[in-house]
């Protein structure tokens, strides 16, 4: 307990709330307090290790088509998994009686409970494996919105080394004499 008392990422907070003492002495209240944590963004602090000491660069924030390459590969991957494990859920449905649960005719019985509970199975289940494949496929536009970006990256990039040699080429024409 002193320990939380003396953490510098705690503040305490008191406000006092009159509790009535008891019922036969309306006019009487004894004040108590509550007390809570808070803790926000302005207690927030920057990790040591991602702030570059005085006279350096720091880390290197740079992206090329290797760094995209990896990326991709990596929404594909788990954009593939999602899916497929949308799909195995079937043996979950089985398992929870599949759509005769909700007639009663489940693991849970038929009594009234059961049925509202087969219910509830199976929209948690619906809006799980809706969910899923949801973010199945947005990580799949994500990885096709990745695929584009690098495509313009390499197309620019292209672009820009050609406008850096006509420019070296047209430098040299000019110190040659040329037009």
């Amino acid at each position: 307990m002193s320990d939380e008392k003396n953490d510098p990422n705690r503040v305490d907070v008191d406000l006092p709330v009159p509790m009535p003492v008891g019922t036969g002495y309306p006019g009487m209240v004894n004040v108590r307090g509550i007390s809570f944590d808070r803790i926000g963004v302005e207690q927030a602090k920057t990790p040591s290790g991602l702030v570059a000491p005085k006279g350096e660069k720091g880390v290197e924030t740079e992206w090329d088509a290797g760094n995209l390459d990896s990326a991709i590969t990596w929404l594909e991957t788990h954009a593939a998994y999602l899916h497929r494990l949308s799909y195995d859920m079937s043996d979950i449905k089985e398992k929870l009686g599949g759509d005769q649960a909700i007639a009663g005719k489940g693991p849970l019985g038929g009594f009234q409970y059961a049925q509202q509970l087969a219910q509830k199975h199976q929209q948690v289940y619906g809006s799980t494996e809706g969910g899923l494949r949801t973010l199945s496929e947005n990580l799949y536009s994500a990885a096709e919105a990745l695929r584009t970006v690098k495509r313009n990256y390499e197309s620019a990039e292209g672009a820009n080394a050609m406008s850096a040699q006509e420019m070296q080429k047209a430098f040299t024409d000019a110190a040659r004499g040329g037009s």
